[in-house]
């Protein structure tokens, strides 16, 4: 399917009548004039085919000049050429400050090959809405090295402290990821043992956080899938679940998950007060069981006030969606991130949960808990037959133990995950 345009005879340049065809011609979509881009990204999603925007006759909305490169939309949706869209001063509502993202790159290496995740990350957008106290991505380079950036667009003044009140949209990271897969056949991609050159939407965002983020992401999936290249989708978000037919056509050579540190909904309000509340997140997994997509659980960061009990509850709600993996972490209290952990759960009335975080920036204290996480997730796994934990152990764990216990640490510091992909 393309578009096709025809001027308006009684309209300027600008004033286009835009349709969807199929590749015999025939009418599918009439948008009239003007589609916004949620219209054509959602047309997109109905009939399960790309439909790339660019050197499509559309025109941008505020002056005119056709798209043939780089763009972006207004808040309201409608497409603006990048020289317009650069000099939008964005929108705040609720709170959230929204706004284009200026970020050239598309696909970036990615470390988490460490983590048995991915070798490549494509993030949707800088910021998120979630606002995750215990998030580490603010502290990152790709946003902490980009502070006059986000004063200018979403005047952020503390990408950390503000984390959870703006978002940047890569409108156009579908278009411009199909330029590049044209130019480099993945075969030719590097690829680490453990990363198996997956790509993972996203690292430092959530890529289906809401309607206009879950667009670009469909629009990457697509790509990607097309080029028979593993993807990786990790978000909190129901969202997922509108793109379970796109997930299906990819067999298995895709993993969607979800994060679920706990059960308890009020302490993850605390901690991520934007976030879906964690039943809804498993009722996620579970469409995504009853469809047949390969899914996994981040089990992460669980929390120093969690009982054996607790993990063996939860683990018994994971082992109901049968995921082929479940990765764990326990918190770890480094960054001014953490310190938000805490605030966070006092202000919230968790004076037990806050006073047991603040006992963890004691090292000694930090390292026996984390052990003993570890040891207790993986202990009660043994409950359930289809519960495979794949722990993340912090390289301080592996050197703070000896022998057989070192040893342990130090394969699971280098396995990988047992995903097929």
């Amino acid at each position: 399917m393309h578009l096709e345009t025809e001027r308006d005879p009684d309209g300027g340049w600008f004033d286009r009548f835009v349709r969807l065809v199929d590749e015999d011609g025939e009418l599918v979509e009439d948008f009239g004039e003007h589609p916004t881009l949620d219209k054509l990204r959602e047309v997109e999603r109905r009939h399960g085919e790309r439909i790339n925007l660019w050197q499509q006759g559309l025109v941008c909305y505020k002056c005119g000049n056709q798209i043939n490169d780089r763009f972006a939309a207004q808040t309201d949706g409608h497409l603006l050429c990048w020289d317009c869209a650069s000099s939008e001063e964005g929108e705040e509502k609720g709170g959230l400050r929204t706004n284009v993202d200026p970020t050239k790159s598309v696909l970036s290496a990615s470390k988490l090959h460490e983590k048995s995740l991915c070798d490549y990350v494509i993030n949707v957008a800088t910021g998120c809405r979630h606002g995750c106290r215990f998030c580490y991505v603010p502290s990152t380079p790709a946003v902490d090295s980009r502070e006059e950036m986000l004063e200018e667009k979403a005047e952020v003044d503390d990408p950390q402290r503000n984390w959870g009140s703006y978002i940047l949209y890569r409108d156009d990271l579908p278009e411009r990821l199909h330029q590049g897969l044209q130019k480099k056949n993945f075969s030719d991609w590097k690829k680490t043992d453990r990363g198996r050159g997956i790509v993972m939407l996203s690292s430092g965002t959530d890529c289906y956080q809401d309607r206009r983020a879950a667009q670009i992401t469909h629009g990457c999936v697509q790509e990607l899938i097309e080029h028979d290249i593993p993807v990786r989708i990790l978000s909190r978000s129901p969202n997922l679940t509108r793109d379970i037919d796109l997930f299906k056509k990819a067999g298995d050579r895709i993993a969607v998950g979800t994060s679920i540190p706990t059960f308890d909904a009020s302490l993850v309000n605390a901690l991520e007060p934007n976030a879906p509340p964690p039943q809804a997140r498993w009722e996620a997994l579970d469409q995504l069981f009853r469809a047949g997509v390969p899914r996994f659980v981040s089990f992460s960061p669980t929390y120093p006030t969690m009982s054996r009990g607790e993990i063996r509850e939860a683990l018994g709600w994971f082992a109901a969606v049968d995921p082929d993996v479940v990765f764990h972490e326990p918190i770890n209290p480094r960054g001014i991130n953490f310190d938000m952990c805490v605030e966070a759960t006092r202000d919230a009335g968790y004076e037990k949960v806050a006073d047991e975080l603040e006992n963890l920036k004691d090292e000694d204290t930090w390292k026996e808990y984390a052990l003993d996480h570890i040891e207790a997730v993986r202990e009660e796994a043994k409950v359930y037959d289809n519960i495979d934990i794949h722990t993340w152990p912090d390289r301080r764990l592996i050197n703070a133990v000896d022998g057989k216990k070192k040893q342990e640490l130090l394969r699971e510091k280098k396995r990988v995950s047992p995903e097929s992909f």
